[in-house]
């Protein structure tokens, strides 16, 4: 579906073209979002833009393309209803220059896409497709999936009169800043919650002497946290060969190594790369990440182009309709052959190969026979579409953990929301005691400018921190059969994160963090 031509005529924007004297300011939009677009899935002539709200020429015509073949699932499908996901991709519409916060890249933009398709017997295929997309230069994901859910919600043909009015919302509210702000739109209060730092961690996570966020959720008001992950763990995990991979990608997402997501559907595709950035915080996920990509994506053309890095990604990827006589559950997780023939010739660059996480339902790994479903498979022969993962561990599984969510997957008492929290808490305090050998070394470092309160630290030492692990030891277990063989995995798993870009990103956090409070410490004492 996405690979159709796209069209693109000079009556794109003709339902909106009513709509240039508005009333509100484009200036102020654009402090939150960049446009709504409304994308049309012609079968004669391919994918068209609808039209765009507020009208925005300043889009380069590569960025559009992107936008319109991004919000639509590759695969073809008779279901009927809503599909809701998002992307991000590197923007070239230099002529638009708009305000990023300070910790996000300002050379990618984000789609928060709801895909709609119903059945209508006047067109070709029987089927009327369309989707929303609002594009914006912030990661803020749960706020945005709302504002298009909402508009979708209100108005089936998303019309540009509900478009506009949602402008006009967003147009008056106070520019993005970190707290708590109340933001009215389309008749409700949100309650939106920016944390100091996007690798923030848990957030949006209800404390156990607290109410459930559905709890805190009344008939006019909603509670968002923008760092939230879209995507719940509790359905996640089902689609895992086993609970025990969790430690593997959380690895790869640590280490800021290339990972691969294959998934029947954008929005799994998409949650679940969300989730596995979120789940490494407050270590900030510094590789190029893309929720959901298609053939048309500009991932590869930066490849080419020098722009990515092939060894630091996360993509997401949906497979396209199964060839005739190829089913799903014989053949699970198989992409499409173009894309799969790309990629392996971008892994033939790398230095190092990408891990890939088959996602499939449980039914499909009930009837799979073959050893070769499972990811850790390197020594059998594999179907067409599959790579083999050669990932090795470092970190020591915690077994009780791992059995409790195999109860969860059982069916036992626990909640969709008990179970996501607690993988959410599991991976975060796994985090901390990560980074707790390194705020150690990091504070003997540390000197502070008498003249200016600003702190800094010293040049950090790799040799100098491995010394200081190897003398006072870490808190998160590794693998190994005795003390010594321990050690030498966790030097050899903080050198490799010492050399990764997570780890200069994080380093930077911490140093803008800590020159925050003492500047908030000493407005206090002057006041």
């Amino acid at each position: 579906m996405a690979g159709e031509q796209l069209h693109d005529e000079s009556s794109s924007s003709s339902m909106a073209s009513a709509f240039l004297d508005f009333n509100f300011s484009i200036e102020a939009l654009r402090r939150w979002i960049v446009a709504f677009v409304v994308c049309d899935f012609n079968v004669d002539i391919g994918v068209e833009v609808e039209y765009m709200l507020p009208p925005t020429p300043e889009i380069s015509t590569s960025d559009l393309s992107t936008i319109c073949f991004n919000s639509f699932p590759e695969r073809n499908s008779d279901t009927v209803g809503d599909v809701e996901f998002h992307f991000r991709f590197r923007h070239s519409s230099s002529e638009l220059v708009l305000e990023a916060d300070h910790d996000e890249d300002a050379a990618y933009w984000y789609g928060f896409c709801l895909f709609r398709q119903q059945k209508d017997i006047t067109v070709k295929r029987h089927f009327r497709q369309k989707s929303l997309v609002l594009i914006s230069q912030h990661n803020y994901a749960t706020l945005f999936r709302h504002l298009v859910k909402t508009v979708a919600l209100i108005d089936f043909d998303v019309s540009p009169t509900i478009v506009e009015s949602a402008c006009a919302n967003i147009a008056s509210w106070s520019p993005p800043e970190i707290g708590h702000q109340e933001l009215p739109f389309l008749g409700s209060l949100l309650k939106v919650h920016i944390p100091p730092h996007i690798a923030f961690p848990l957030q949006g996570l209800a404390s156990p002497s607290m109410p459930s966020k559905l709890d805190l959720t009344l008939e006019n008001s909603k509670e968002i946290y923008t760092s939230e992950p879209l995507g719940s763990w509790a359905k996640l995990i089902a689609l895992l060969p086993s609970p025990a991979e969790l430690y593997i990608i959380f690895e790869q997402a640590v280490l800021c190594e290339p990972m691969v997501i294959l998934a029947d559907e954008p929005s799994i595709c998409s949650e679940f790369v969300s989730c596995v950035v979120d789940f490494i915080r407050p270590i900030p996920y510094s590789g190029d990440f893309r929720p959901y990509i298609t053939l048309q994506s500009d991932f590869f053309t930066n490849v080419d182009e020098g722009l990515s890095s092939l060894n630091n990604y996360i993509i997401g990827l949906e497979p396209l309709s199964r060839e005739k006589g190829i089913h799903t559950d014989k053949f699970p997780g198989v992409t499409n052959p173009f894309f799969l023939k790309r990629l392996l010739q971008t892994q033939g660059k790398a230095s190092n190969p990408a891990h890939v996480v088959y996602l499939a339902p449980e039914e499909i790994r009930r009837n799979h026979q073959s050893r070769s479903f499972y990811p850790f498979t390197t020594d059998v022969e594999l179907p067409p579409g599959f790579m083999p993962n050669q990932t090795k561990g470092h970190i020591g599984k915690d077994w009780r953990f791992i059995k409790k969510l195999e109860e969860y997957l059982r069916g036992n008492e626990m909640s969709a929301r008990e179970c996501s929290d607690m993988i959410r808490r599991h991976f975060s305090i796994l985090s901390a005691l990560f980074l707790a050998p390194l705020n150690r070394y990091l504070a003997t470092i540390l000197k502070t400018t008498n003249s200016s309160g600003i702190s800094s630290y010293a040049p950090f030492s790799e040799e100098e921190f491995l010394a200081s692990l190897w003398k006072y030891g870490c808190y998160m277990g590794f693998k190994g059969k005795t003390g010594f063989y321990r050690h030498k995995n966790a030097e050899a798993f903080y050198r490799r994160f010492c050399n990764s870009k997570n780890f200069e990103s994080w380093l930077e956090m911490k140093l803008e963090m800590r020159n925050a409070q003492d500047m908030q410490n000493e407005s206090r004492e002057v006041e």
